[in-house]
């Protein structure tokens, strides 16, 4: 604890006070931060002092309807958030708030749209100028927070009333589209054929992809979106990203307690496993990841071995008959490209696991060595429904639960369950519908339904036929979808890079500081910063991009990756006229000689440490390539 405070006491003390620059209000760096929700007025000032040290010239945050009108007609109440405002721009900060979430007595706010453009006019009429942007609605394509099943063309008429009423009380502000989960390309479309083109300035996109790298999926999606967008006449309309990033959470160690007892119950005879970890993600070097595959065989009987692979080798291991055990990753994701071989080693006997969520839910295919993207998504139960495991969620069977606190079974116990005995915390479910004559079921942990059933949050499922092959389930999340510290610090300048380079207008990071209320739920392990604003080395890594490429800077037109797409070399001109750029490579690490139109040139990498790669000629040096990305700076790198 010592360490850390002293970690926090020197990054505080290092911090300048910034100033209101008009390079600031230009600049095009933003982190999306809960400063509405901060009671204290001094750890609110506090936190805006560090997001523009960062570099950051843009804030984000929500300004609900009903937090400032309390009554039909009433009025509005700005005095909390023209607190915060304050703040912000007292540090140099633009303010981009989401305005949505009506009060009940005018919800749904399609329906009172005459109260819902009162509202929007109010707020920008107040603000003028200092909001010189404003975004319509959070993540509208979510029934979370649209309160209702999504609807594109319900959506099309809310945009169209705040548009005109924004455009009443300022005509230069600028309306964006309210931020999208994901790029849902189906959803923008229904916006656009029900006539909502004309009424937003910028499209709005929330691209996450984690744990995935960005390369494969941030340039895919943006690319299908552009096309989208250039088949109802907006090719040239910007588009921003309002929310991206990737947690950091702690790892799914429950989850492997869970693996060993299902195994106890499923082989109970069986004393050594031969264990394949099918890995959907990549580590740093393009290779797979070690760290799940580390964590399963630490708890595995001593003799058992894992390897942790892709694919191909998947596929090599399963041929030559030498598996007991397939573990998916703990995410819901599963390799699509081998879901045959390892449905068919299933019926041959072997053992599955597939622990996190819904099982089989996402598949991932590799599109490149050591890239993968996400391209199917089984929300009808297809893929798990062939091992006749049925998952079920609340959204699903109005008799389950949200969220439900599962405890071991008799089955778990017997077979040793080391897990917390008061339970996991499980969202989605597993029942027995789907099984055929001869199969077994035997839950793991049990939950009750709402009317007091039980229902299972971990199983085993043995298949008759065959020698009895089985599946293990767990529908509780732990650890899913985290980066780790490492991994987000290297992603994060990969994709702002990225998204500059595809002529993206603002990149926001989701967000500045942790909550870090629950170690294992991805939302409150986002932030640059922990929770008492001790920086992850994220926050390094979004500096050191914001010194490398300063606000004002004009990104190089021409080619910014190979033809392969491993290759990344996106480059820009400082407002001070100096060339720079970055320089990255997906897949294995290589070295690679690179010309330069010039010397001398000063490289570093995304921590800001110095490097030196080996000058073999004027202008041409050996540069070490790998994920981890270099910044070079003085001269312009020459086609390869």
């Amino acid at each position: 604890m010592e360490g850390r405070s002293m970690m926090r006491t020197l990054f505080l003390l290092a911090l300048p006070l910034a100033t209101q620059t008009a390079a600031q209000e230009a600049n095009p760096y933003g982190v999306c931060a809960h400063l509405h929700g901060v009671a204290d007025p001094a750890e609110r000032a506090l936190e805006c002092r560090l997001i523009a040290a960062t570099g950051i010239g843009r804030v984000r945050f929500d300004m609900e309807w009903s937090q400032l009108q309390k009554e039909p007609g009433g009025p509005f109440d700005f005095s909390r958030i023209d607190a915060v405002v304050a703040d912000a721009e007292g540090c140099g900060l633009t303010v981009l708030p989401i305005l949505f979430r009506p009060p009940k007595w005018a919800s749904p706010a399609w329906e009172h749209l005459d109260e819902w453009g009162r509202y929007i006019e109010a707020v920008v009429a107040h603000y003028g100028d200092h909001f010189p942007e404003v975004e319509i609605w959070n993540e509208e394509n979510l029934r979370h927070f649209w309160g209702e099943e999504p609807n594109g063309a319900k959506y099309a008429e809310v945009l169209r009333a705040a548009y005109a009423a924004a455009k009443r009380a300022n005509p230069r502000v600028r309306v964006l589209f309210g931020g999208t989960s994901g790029v849902p390309i189906d959803y923008i479309r229904s916006v656009y054929e029900a006539g909502g083109g004309p009424f937003f300035d910028a499209m709005n996109i929330h691209p996450y992809n984690h744990p995935y790298a960005p390369e494969g999926n941030l340039d895919t999606r943006i690319d299908a979106l552009r096309e989208l967008m250039a088949e109802f006449g907006d090719a040239n309309k910007p588009i921003v990203i309002t929310e991206h990033g990737w947690p950091t959470h702690t790892f799914a160690g429950d989850l492997v307690s869970v693996l060993c007892a299902g195994l106890k119950v499923a082989r109970p005879g069986q004393k050594t496993w031969r264990t394949v970890y099918a890995a959907t993600s990549a580590d740093k070097d393009g290779k797979p990841p070690r760290r799940p595959a580390e964590a399963i065989e630490a708890a595995l009987p001593s003799g058992s071995s894992v390897e942790s692979c892709f694919g191909a080798r998947l596929r090599e291991r399963l041929a030559a008959g030498d598996v007991d055990l397939v573990v998916y990753p703990f995410d819901e994701t599963f390799p699509a490209d081998t879901f045959d071989d390892v449905r068919a080693f299933v019926e041959g006997g072997g053992v599955l696991a597939a622990l996190g969520g819904v099982p089989m839910y996402y598949g991932v295919r590799e599109t490149a060595p050591g890239v993968f993207r996400k391209d199917v998504q089984d929300s009808s139960g297809v893929f798990p429904g062939q091992f006749r495991v049925r998952a079920v969620a609340h959204w699903q069977d109005s008799r389950i639960p949200q969220s439900a606190s599962a405890l071991p079974s008799d089955a778990a116990v017997a077979a040793g369950f080391k897990g917390d005995p008061a339970g996991m915390r499980a969202e989605r479910f597993q029942t027995a519908e789907l099984l055929r004559e001869g199969d077994e079921f035997i839950p793991l942990l049990a939950a009750r339904d709402k009317k007091g059933g039980e229902i299972a949050a971990a199983s085993v499922t043995r298949l008759a036929g065959g020698t009895n092959g089985c599946v293990i389930c767990c529908g509780a999340f732990a650890g899913r979808g985290s980066a780790g510290e490492d991994g987000q610090a290297r992603f994060l300048p990969r994709a702002m890079a990225m998204a500059f380079a595809m002529g993206i207008d603002e990149y926001f990071w989701y967000e500045f500081r942790s909550p870090e209320e629950d170690p294992q739920y991805s939302e409150h392990h986002f932030g640059l910063t922990h929770r008492n604003f001790t920086p992850k080395p994220a926050w390094g890594a979004y500096r050191n991009f914001t010194l490398a490429r300063p606000a004002g800077s004009v990104q190089a037109s021409g080619p910014w990756r190979d033809d392969a797409h491993d290759f990344h070399f996106p480059q820009w001109t400082r407002p001070d006229g100096v060339k720079a750029g970055m320089l990255w490579k997906t897949g294995e690490p290589e070295r690679r000689k690179l010309r330069f139109d010039g010397d001398p040139i000063r490289f570093r990498d995304y921590t800001g440490r110095t490097v030196k790669p080996v000058r073999t000629a004027p202008g041409e040096y050996v540069v070490p390539l790998s994920g981890e990305p270099i910044y070079f700076e003085g001269c312009t790198l020459m086609p390869q």
